[in-house]
């Protein structure tokens, strides 16, 4: 429980330093991509792209399949004796010790849930036990298989948007698509940003001609597709560190500080850092003010992920992050089909997205150092 946060954060760690890998790796490629010899590829171009990009898909598959099932999902499934054998396991991982030395038995188990059964009401018990659903006589119809899908589905769904969870989920939602860009959109947008005013005075930002558009997001990196653009690459891969700067931050600091007071204050940060590019034309002054921007866009992302976490109950936990992520990645889609603004209107919209996000993120409970909702 001290350490929750710490694990939690330990993967999206993983997954800022895995997009920074991708992005050095295809800064290196991308040269050998864009020269064509006698028509033909060279042996290290998109072939190899695609096969670095492909094989770790395919190994986090295989090791998911290795992984056990969690115990506190076991148990909420009264699958009593494989949550024992993971639970043997894992203390015979920490402990250097053989399983059968592990002093919880089985009876012990049952006769717990059964004496909270008979001492509690079955409605206190609901949310804590319940029948394995996926015990029930399976079906080799489609059409059926997908209809018992959307009413369990549906039966989660309205858990979270009832008492006690309605407004946590509204508050996580309206985080969640505040949060809409992403990590490569708002490193791609910083990118274009500094390279826009880089050689230009402080008027530049409120020119017209200074402009953030989709188009060039995407391919600014090549000229005509024979030339690539080693500066544009240069600046996003540097800019990127940031992320890992701040999860690292994040990983120090989260069950000493707490969840809500980072969150809150990365959005702090970050609304009086891009209110900063406004009011200065230097180059090394810009670079900081965008380093600070990412990591507190980072440390925002992945505080919120952590509290929706752990404010629902384990039945729920995977819906609720299912379903903030979907609604920002639609919304995204969508913006990003008309993004065409100039660079102060994308300053004040990305200020007003950090600072909305902090004030949302001052409702939502913090759990740190207490137990998981359950």
């Amino acid at each position: 429980m001290k350490r929750r946060g710490f694990c939690l954060v330990a993967l999206d760690v993983l997954g800022v330093i895995g997009y920074v890998s991708a992005l050095g790796l295809s800064w290196l490629l991308m040269p050998s991509i864009v020269r064509l010899q006698n028509k033909k590829f060279r042996p290290n171009s998109w072939r190899v792209l695609i096969g670095l990009g492909g094989i770790p898909n395919l190994i986090m598959a295989c090791a998911t399949s290795l992984l056990p099932a969690s115990p506190r999902y076991l148990l909420y499934r009264r699958r009593y004796e494989e949550a024992l054998t993971v639970l043997r396991q894992i203390y015979a991982i920490n402990n250097s010790k053989h399983a059968d030395t592990y002093t919880v038995r089985l009876s012990y188990i049952k006769s717990f849930f059964s004496f909270y059964k008979y001492n509690f009401s079955l409605r206190t018990l609901d949310n804590c036990v319940r029948p394995d659903e996926e015990d029930e006589e399976d079906t080799g119809n489609v059409s059926k298989i997908v209809w018992k899908f959307y009413i369990k589905t549906r039966k989660r769904i309205r858990k979270i948007c009832s008492t006690p969870f309605k407004c946590t989920t509204i508050l996580g939602l309206c985080i969640n698509l505040l949060q809409f860009p992403g990590i490569i959109w708002v490193a791609l947008w910083n990118t274009q940003l500094f390279q826009e005013t880089e050689n230009f005075n402080k008027s530049a930002k409120k020119n017209s001609t200074c402009v953030v558009d989709i188009e060039n997001l995407a391919l600014g990196f090549l000229h005509n597709c024979q030339e690539i653009d080693t500066d544009r690459f240069r600046i996003l891969f540097y800019l990127s560190l940031s992320y890992i700067l701040g999860e690292i931050l994040l990983l120090i600091g989260i069950d000493v500080i707490g969840r809500k007071i980072f969150l809150v204050l990365s959005g702090l940060v970050g609304t009086a850092a891009c209110l900063g590019l406004l009011f200065t034309v230097h180059n090394i002054v810009q670079i900081v003010l965008s380093l600070i921007i990412l990591a507190a866009y980072a440390i925002g992302r992945t505080t919120t992920s952590i509290l929706l976490l752990e404010n629902y109950f384990t039945g729920v936990r995977g819906t609720i992050i299912g379903l903030s992520r979907i609604f920002p990645y639609l919304v995204g889609s969508f913006t990003k089909l008309f993004l065409n603004i100039q660079c102060l209107t994308s300053i004040y919209i990305m200020s007003g997205i950090l600072l909305s996000a902090a004030v949302a993120g001052s409702r939502m409970p913090d759990l740190t150092r207490l137990p998981m909702q359950e």
